[in-house]
């Protein structure tokens, strides 16, 4: 196990390193997300996009899906009730990008539905309309069923849909190619395309395919009857539980087949990508999101890691991790998140360098709402994409 001291020295070996040779890479990729909220009027648009054309960013992701709602005219999908009447933000977004030479990405949530105390209003909302679409737990629980007031854990995150059930995967893409189709987006930014975490996965429809295929109840894998304890020999209970762990992976995968076919396919040159845990180990193991896997077999044409650590330490970890897994030809599709809300402007700054010093060339500030009120806070982060000299 590497301690914390010996990852310190590491870094500071590489960052070394990197001096010593010159190899200071310039930040080539420059994008910023930004939150609905932003988003609901003329003005807002206005400010976001003056701000990133005027600081030279490439790629700006705008949230158009939240929590089962469209910030964009949608057959599918009600439109968030914040919108000013008759305005469309998504096509606004991007004519007025377009002008600036801004790439414009629509920023979807995917699997994560909704995270509000009561149940949506409308009627029409997917969670009232398709409850048994959501995800359950490993006491069989679905998560249309927990009180949101009540959060079961401060770490639950909302209710889910199943990545198990094929309708899902279906109405998602369905969602996104509307999007695509109907709106001269430049890319489609897939968020919380993962489960909410490893105890989840055990909906009906889940454990019903899972069964089909290997004839045992994946929620006896979690409540451990499948165990030596029972008889079971402890080579079948290893390669059961590596099967339930690749279903699931599976089950999120199949959505980017799905939509890497549909996209291939079709007369739009839309860039697909997705915003991604940053740690590539537990990313696959507790949420089910290999993008290890995504970037080395072409299904996204990049991945932002959320690399979002106040801790210095560990924003390097994950790097070297990075480092690790992909030829320098594959660390051109990985694009660093970092953040903005949680540490001040000379720790996010730092971040950059080491993210420049490490050879990524491609960096995503999360996110200009943090800072809107006072964009002059950034000031450090963008001077650190462009300094030359360590």
């Amino acid at each position: 196990m590497i301690t914390n001291r010996a990852l310190s020295i590491i870094a500071l070996f590489v960052l070394s390193a990197s001096f010593l040779t010159g190899q200071f890479p310039q930040v080539e990729t420059r994008c910023i997300w930004v939150l609905r909220n932003s988003l609901y009027t003329p003005g807002g648009i206005d400010s976001v996009l003056t701000y990133a054309a005027q600081q030279n960013f490439d790629k700006v992701f705008i949230q158009i899906r939240s929590r089962g709602d469209a910030l964009y005219n949608s057959r599918l999908v009600g439109k968030n009730e914040n919108i000013l009447p008759g305005f469309d933000p998504l096509a606004y977004a991007i004519e007025l990008g377009h002008e600036f030479d801004l790439e414009i990405h629509a920023w979807m949530n995917t699997y994560l539905l909704w995270s509000g105390p009561r149940r949506p209003a409308d009627p029409d909302h997917l969670l009232n309309r398709h409850p048994e679409w959501t995800e359950a737990n490993d006491y069989g629980k679905m998560d249309w069923r927990i009180d949101a007031s009540k959060p079961p854990s401060p770490n639950w995150e909302g209710i889910f849909l199943s990545p198990g059930n094929p309708a899902v995967n279906a109405y998602l893409a369905g969602i996104i190619r509307e999007v695509y189709e109907n709106y001269d987006v430049d890319g489609i930014q897939l968020d919380y395309i993962r489960y909410q975490d490893d105890f989840y996965g055990y909906s009906p429809e889940s454990r019903k395919a899972f069964k089909a295929v290997y004839d045992i109840d994946p929620l006896d894998i979690a409540r451990g009857i499948i165990s030596t304890r029972f008889g079971w020999e402890p080579a079948f209970v290893d390669s059961i539980k590596n099967a339930w762990q690749n279903f699931r992976q599976d089950n999120i995968t199949n959505l980017l087949r799905i939509l890497r076919s549909e996209i291939d396919a079709s007369s739009r040159p839309v860039q697909l990508s997705a915003a991604v845990k940053p740690n590539l180990t537990t990313a696959a193991q507790r949420w089910s999101q290999d993008w290890q896997k995504w970037v080395q077999e072409g299904l996204v044409d990049f991945v932002v890691p959320m690399n979002y650590y106040k801790e210095i330490v560990l924003f390097t970890r994950d790097i070297m991790l990075m480092k690790e897994a992909f030829q320098p030809d594959l660390r051109e599709k990985i694009i660093m998140g970092i953040a903005t809300y949680n540490q001040d402007a000379a720790a996010a700054a730092d971040k950059v360098m080491i993210t420049r010093l490490n050879g990524f060339t491609g960096v995503s500030i999360f996110s200009y709402d943090a800072h809107k009120n006072n964009l002059e806070w950034l000031s450090p982060l963008l001077e650190a994409m462009v300094d030359e000299s360590p």
